[in-house]
């Protein structure tokens, strides 16, 4: 799981760092009875929202868990925290002395994040039938969400595959000390619908131990195994070590493992629900350190969501003003309150008075029906503004009956000035930022500021914010861009160069986020930032932990943010957002905002080089080509592998260099792969680490892993079959249809061929031979019989050869288009033998080797091509390119009279184990030798050996007994 977070997330954080703060908190913990005794004593409360994400389904029906269900889950987190679980006597004996009672407790939120009552139960219909651990964890928490400072939230949601749940660890107080730093929007446990609770829709073994496990994660503890063998840790003394996960119940039938007994019973194993029942000392000595030290984890504790809120009878709010606020962009305006009750009693009308500096422009009586926890947007007659030097007020002075009514928010102010907007294309000018450019600083503290570097020498102005020395967490600062005219220009493109180094400590990470208004720049949706990069996105620069400031231009990289995607909203404003992570310092310059996408990054995958389609698997990394088909140099990007439908691996690739026009091999390390047909997808993503949309490239290809054997010489009719084994096909870009076995009409009932009908535009079609062993060979050819009619000039018949088992190829033979009609017409019949031709290859430069392959590959295909047939494979041990053939079940001897040599020619059906006696005319035997293994061999004896005159040859197999005369002069 933990892989499966640092490929979603991120950012993973050194072990190490997270635990050296965790013993150090314990051990001052240890030091301080009263504190220690306070946790023991004081029970902490943590107020819980679920979110119940479904289908669509009624309350009580599929996903949507009935409320039932849900109140069994909170009731057995709460017994396994206090160690009142009924099963807690299951407990083994040795471990009876550690098992402790952790004094925490969990509710069902009672107040909302608007302060209002709730039952701690949200119901929403979500996008997906099932969700992805993990990689959806965004997407659950867009679904809904509250602020994690306030709340544990836990997403309840069907999950795909056997995760049951996952859950995000809590940060150290120091900065960076973190295991894993997940953003606050997903800070919580998600937990797969079956196993949620127990009763109702659970799952029958569902006994609700699937979030006491993940809320254990939650608040700081490992797995019970430490993720590893003996040698790994769970950072727990009272916790014995274990060499692996148990998933059966094993109290009972208890297992040893690094000399001592598993503590399979515990909460953070793997074991069935049924058979958890402890949580130790240790254990708790972690949550304590947890709820008193991490941050989003010690403000859960007793927090006002814990309690009923207090609810006045007559009480409503002015949740927000509407219009007009004090960032303007029309001097005409109509003024919107957003109104909410907030009291125990119906609101059924309100009287709101609006000043405009100071004098009462309008009062106005609204009828209204709002029970509690109910919003409206009321609105006034259109005011005109000067554009600036205004101060706008709006004040609630009766509610229902009662004048001067007891309200939460019962008035607002704003201050509206009027925003500029900009002629495109338009460049930065730091003179800008006084009257063109707001800066948003919400906390008072360091923000976004003009600075100046020396780049090559030369000074140079920029923006910049130092991460570097800011404290405030996770605080955000704005710069605020002018007005956009997206109606005019609607494919407008923002562009600047950004140099950031992050800090070089795991955990660590600032946010840089584009985000668009519609609202003049009062509100910046961040689910819908076209631009949001962390620190691995952002870095120009190697980390480092000193104060980074860049000194060379090309540290700077240029940043694209495309806004045809919100050209529908018109006017528009793009804010810079500054997410502060304890970071490193982070510069801008070179902003422009052009009419048009000027810039371009783009990466297309063309082939895939390593593994071939056919192999034995051998190769050592994979090899991807890869051409920059964009308009700027690309530096880095993000790489993924997946083998069929399993789970992606991905990398970051820095340092690229890749110029437009330029290919590259990217090299990626040994992947999976099973023997037999395996399907390669390769995705390129954020090329520049850009995150517009569209720059992704994807390449599929199907790859053959294969390590059949043959003996040799070898021959291949497909005769009197219907396998092509151990012959092997694939068409490595579609795995369309292939080369398939297909009866001979004339001839022999049985005799077959291959034919590749149909074939697909640019594809290849590969037909690989079993492996070959050559080495006791010092020749070698390959012959086969080929035939087709009209071929696309652009398509190729190749033969690739390979020493290595196919993990490398070298192209031995080749013929292209109208050199490939051997039938002279249209299409090539496969019962007339006069259309096949006779091709050979010699393979002698792979004689010796052990692992021989061949490939008759026909590549860049044309869906007019005809069809293709092939037959007659045959290897010789032998490179004549004319042999002399006996006849199929015959031998020949030539030449006969011989001079200096003579051959014996054979051409078996199957391979046979052959006796050649010679006799001279005296009735001398001179050679009397077995030849195992003859199919189609040509066997060369010197006269030298014999002296002249008549010799009777007498040949002896399974299936040939004869005698032949031979004349040596």
């Amino acid at each position: 799981m933990e892989q499966m977070i640092e490929e979603r997330i991120g950012v993973v954080g050194s072990r190490e760092y997270f635990e050296s703060w965790m013993q150090g908190k314990v051990d001052d913990l240890r030091k301080s009875p009263s504190i220690q005794r306070s946790m023991e004593e004081d029970v902490r409360v943590i107020p819980v929202v679920v979110h119940v994400i479904h289908n669509g389904e009624e309350i009580g029906v599929g996903r949507n868990l009935p409320e039932e269900q849900i109140l069994n889950q909170i009731r057995i987190i709460n017994e396994d925290f206090r160690r009142q679980n009924p099963d807690a006597s299951n407990t083994s004996q040795e471990f009876l002395g550690v098992a402790a009672d952790s004094n925490i407790e969990f509710v069902l939120a009672k107040q909302d994040p608007e302060g209002l009552p709730t039952d701690g139960i949200l119901r929403v219909q979500g996008t997906k039938n099932t969700y992805t651990a993990i990689s959806d964890a965004q997407l659950l928490s867009e679904i809904s969400y509250w602020p994690a400072e306030d709340y544990l939230n836990i997403w309840v949601a069907p999950i795909a595959g056997n995760v049951l749940g996952w859950a995000s660890p809590p940060l150290a107080d120091l900065p960076g000390l973190g295991a894993i730093v997940f953003p606050r929007e997903i800070d919580g446990v998600f937990v797969t619908s079956a196993w949620f609770g127990e009763g109702g829709n659970a799952n029958a073994n569902a006994r609700g131990r699937t979030l006491t496990h993940e809320i254990g994660h939650f608040l700081g503890l490992r797995h019970i195994w430490g993720d590893g063998n003996c040698n790994a840790d769970d950072f727990v003394e009272d916790t014995p070590n274990q060499d692996g996960p148990n998933f059966v119940c094993r109290i009972d039938s208890p297992r040893f493992t690094c000399e001592s007994r598993d503590m399979s019973e515990n909460y953070m194993d793997y074991t069935t629900d049924a058979c958890m029942n402890i949580f130790t000392q240790g254990q708790v000595e972690r949550f304590n350190v947890v709820l008193a030290n991490s941050p989003r984890r010690a403000s859960l504790v007793n927090g006002r969501a814990t309690r009923e809120p207090p609810l006045f009878p007559n009480n409503l709010s002015i949740d927000r003003l509407l219009n007009p606020s004090d960032l303007l962009c029309d001097l005409t305006v109509i003024p919107q309150l957003l109104l909410r009750n907030r009291g125990e009693n119906v609101i059924n009308f309100t009287r709101i008075e609006i000043l405009l500096n100071g004098n009462v422009v309008e009062t106005k009586d609204f009828n209204l029906n709002l029970a509690l926890g109910d919003t409206t947007t009321v609105s006034f007659a259109p005011i005109e503004l000067q554009g600036d030097g205004d101060e706008f007020q709006a004040n609630i002075i009766r509610v229902n009956d009662v004048d001067d009514p007891e309200t939460v928010s019962r008035s607002v102010v704003s201050f509206p000035k009027l925003q500029p907007t900009i002629s495109q294309p338009y460049s930065f000018a730091f003179r800008d930022l006084e009257d063109l450019w707001v800066i948003r600083n919400p906390d008072d503290s360091l923000t976004w500021e003009v600075g100046e570097v020396t780049l090559d020498g030369n000074i140079q102005q920029v923006i910049q914010i130092r991460n570097y020395e800011y404290e405030a967490f996770e605080q955000l600062d704005f710069l605020i861009s002018p007005q956009i005219n997206l109606s005019e220009f609607p494919n407008t493109q923002l562009t600047f160069n950004m140099a950031y180094a992050p800090y070089n400590a795991q955990g660590f990470g600032d946010n840089l986020i584009i985000a668009v208004s519609d609202d003049c720049g009062n509100l910046f949706p961040i689910s819908t930032a076209p631009y949001n990069k962390d620190r691995q996105f952002l870095q120009t620069v190697s980390p480092t932990l000193d104060f980074f400031l860049p000194t060379r231009e090309n540290q700077f990289r240029r940043e694209i943010v495309n806004l045809a995607p919100f050209a529908d909203l018109g006017n528009v404003r793009i804010a810079f957002i500054n997410r502060n992570g304890y970071g490193n310092n982070l510069y801008i310059k070179d902003i422009e905002i052009l009419p048009e996408e000027i810039y371009q990054y783009g990466v297309t995958l063309t082939e895939l080089t390593s593994p071939t389609p056919i192999s034995t698997g051998g190769h050592e990394q994979e090899t991807i080509r890869a051409v920059n088909t964009g308009n700027l140099p690309v530096d880095g990007f993000i790489f993924r592998r997946r083998l069929g439908n399993g789970s992606t691996t991905s990398y970051i690739g820095r340092g690229i260099g890749l110029q437009p026009g330029d290919s590259i091999n990217v090299n990626v390390p040994l992947g999976p792969t099973i023997d037999g047909l395996n399907r390669l997808t390769y995705t390129m993503d954020f090329p520049n680490f850009d995150q517009n949309p569209g720059t992704s490239d994807v390449l599929s290809r199907f790859v053959v892993i294969n390590s059949n054997t043959s003996r040799v010489p070898f021959r291949q009719n497909f005769n009197n079959t219907t396998v092509l084994s151990p012959w092997v096909v694939v068409n490595p870009e579609e795995n369309n249809t292939n080369w398939e076995i297909t009866p001979i009409q004339s001839g022999d009932s049985g005799e077959n061929l291959v034919r590749l009908e149909d074939s697909g535009e640019n594809n290849s079609y590969w037909i690989g031979s079993p492996l070959f062993d050559l080495s006791e060979n010092r020749q070698a050819a390959l012959f086969f019989d080929f035939a087709s009619g009209q071929i696309a000039e652009n398509t190729r018949l190749k033969v690739l050869a390979s020493k290595d088992g196919g993990t490398n190829y070298i192209e031995v033979f080749r013929k292209n288009g109208s050199d490939l009609n051997t039938s002279g017409s249209p299409e090539a019949n496969p019962n007339q033998r006069e259309d096949f031709d006779r091709q050979y290859v010699n393979l002698t430069d792979y004689a010796g080797e052990r692992s021989v392959r061949v490939a008759i590959v026909l590549e860049n295909t044309s869906e007019t091509n005809s069809t293709a047939y092939i037959n007659n494979i045959e290897l010789f041990l032998s490179a004549n390119p004319e042999p002399v053939d006996p006849g199929l079940g015959n031998t020949v001897i030539y030449p006969n009279p011989a001079r200096d040599y003579f051959n014996i020619v054979f051409n078996f059906n199957t391979f046979e184990n052959v006796n050649i006696q010679i006799t001279s005319a005296t009735g001398q035997l001179v050679h009397d030798v077995d030849y195992p293994n003859t199919l189609n061999q040509t066997y060369t004896f010197s006269t030298d050996l014999f002296s002249k005159g008549l010799f009777v040859v007498k040949i002896t197999s399974n299936s040939v007994t004869e005698t032949r005369r031979l004349i040596i002069h």
